[in-house]
């Protein structure tokens, strides 16, 4: 018996295969982001976000949705209104907002679907209830290399610790917990470098030290975070494919600042950190004390809390010509304005043994504030600075 003859034919229709490259996506449409959003640092995030939307060859962003956490007015009259550059930005581009205050957000879902969550300087933790509307999760872009300094305050928290730099990441968010995400995206060290020996602008202007820091590293998390866009690198799949990134940091918290925060401890604390603190809170408090002598003897009065500042370390030439030879019994030193002699100089305070800082202005509560040669012919074994007032413990 013969066999069939088996004929091999080439097929007509090749069956399409498909290979994606590392950075290719597995769509090619725009999505839906949701950004959750506050302040300076939050807005430069968006912008970025904005032009990569406006931008002729865009593929990456369909749409873009703002959510604001609402900040009732305040002051006398309730007639102050803290202004959020983040919804003047998104008004101006006729973004859709959503401005919720704490108790409203705790009830909240996207009303329209998602694919993306962006959280940049937020205030709120955004829960596994809204990012699950979000087809791909969300992101966060923190301000230093995570997880050194997770939580509210990692700008400040790099400056009080005297670090020599700090970084950003883009982080996933977590649905149960602040800043422990997985790292996607981290950027080179930023430097952290000022001049100590100037007075430096209040925060309020974007010249001061901490200001420009947080500008330029938001800066460098906007970029982060719009190549993280093109790239598609907030998809799991890709994520996936991404190799791991180590920051080679231990965990530290960057809690909330307070006010006890900005209290001058003297005997504890040095100059350059009396210096640093001045960066993060213009404004320092401690208080001062006034013995006058009586029939009776010296008697001392109440404390008044004091609030001063700016402040600056003294020069080299300052410290020999001024303080180099002043004991640990002269509390303060008034040093005169070569510079401008028309204006009042700065007075040197001895923080610590030997630790001088300078300060500008003096605020005593209730009164009017004061420049430093108020205090230039005071005695400070009349008029002296301690940590802690009345009924305070230390």
């Amino acid at each position: 018996m013969s066999l069939p003859r088996l004929v091999f034919r080439p097929c007509l229709r090749p069956r399409l295969v498909l290979v994606r490259g590392f950075h290719t996506s597995r769509f090619n449409y725009g999505i839906k982001i949701l950004f959750c959003g506050s302040d300076d640092f939050s807005l430069k995030s968006l912008q970025t976000l904005q032009a990569i939307k406006e931008s002729p060859d865009n593929s990456s962003i369909d749409s873009i949705e703002v959510l604001l956490k609402y900040e009732a007015p305040k002051g006398r009259g309730l007639k102050e209104q803290r202004l959020n550059p983040v919804r003047e930005f998104a008004t101006e581009k006729s973004l859709e907002i959503y401005s919720l205050d704490e108790q409203q957000f705790q009830d909240w879902k996207p009303p329209r679907p998602l694919d993306l969550i962006i959280a940049v300087s937020f205030g709120l933790f955004i829960p596994s209830r809204i990012l699950e509307h979000a087809r791909f999760g969300g992101l966060n872009v923190h301000p230093s290399f995570l997880p050194k300094y997770w939580g509210a305050s990692p700008i400040q928290h790099a400056l009080l610790n005297k670090d020599k730099s700090t970084g950003v990441v883009v982080q996933t968010l977590h649905p149960e917990k602040f800043d422990a995400g997985k790292i996607i995206a981290k950027s080179e060290p930023v430097e952290i470098s000022f001049d100590t020996s100037t007075f430096p602008p209040p925060m309020i202007d974007k010249r001061s030290p901490y200001r420009q820091l947080e500008s330029k590293l938001a800066e460098v998390g906007a970029n982060l975070l719009g190549d993280v866009i093109k790239n598609q690198h907030y998809d799991h799949v890709v994520q996936r494919r991404l190799p791991a990134i180590e920051t080679g940091e231990t965990r530290k918290r960057a809690s909330l600042l307070t006010t006890e925060d900005s209290r001058i401890l003297f005997g504890k604390m040095t100059g350059e950190d009396v210096f640093l603190r001045g960066l993060v809170f213009d404004r320092l408090f401690c208080y001062q004390r006034k013995v006058r002598e009586s029939k009776a003897g010296k008697e001392s009065r109440v404390p008044e809390r004091v609030k001063m500042g700016p402040f600056r370390l003294p020069t080299s030439a300052e410290y020999e010509e001024y303080l180099k030879g002043a004991g640990p019994e002269r509390q303060y030193v008034y040093i005169p304005n070569r510079v401008k002699k028309s204006k009042a100089g700065s007075l040197a305070l001895q923080v610590s043994p030997g630790d001088w800082v300078c300060v500008q202005y003096f605020t005593v509560a209730g009164k009017g504030q004061k420049d430093a040669q108020s205090l230039s012919c005071k005695d400070p074994k009349v008029v002296n600075f301690i940590s802690h007032g009345p009924e305070e413990s230390e």
